[in-house]
């Protein structure tokens, strides 16, 4: 019996997103995404409070 291996492309990459703190700071951090997801994770440079979220990033939206 033989096992076939197939090559997967690796789909991970860099994107600047934006995020807006309860506050009402707007800014953007760049996240890495793999497989058109991505974990923000970051502090609001006006109030100190912690933004962790899970963002899927169309790819669409990326090359636009």
């Amino acid at each position: 019996m033989t096992v076939a291996k197939t090559e997967r492309d690796i789909d991970i990459r860099f994107v600047e997103v934006p995020y807006k703190c309860k506050c009402g700071y707007e800014g953007k951090e760049t996240i890495l995404v793999s497989n058109n997801v991505g974990i923000l994770d970051t502090r609001c440079e006006k109030c100190n409070r912690r933004i962790v979220e899970a963002r899927i990033i169309d790819t669409e939206e990326v090359h636009s």
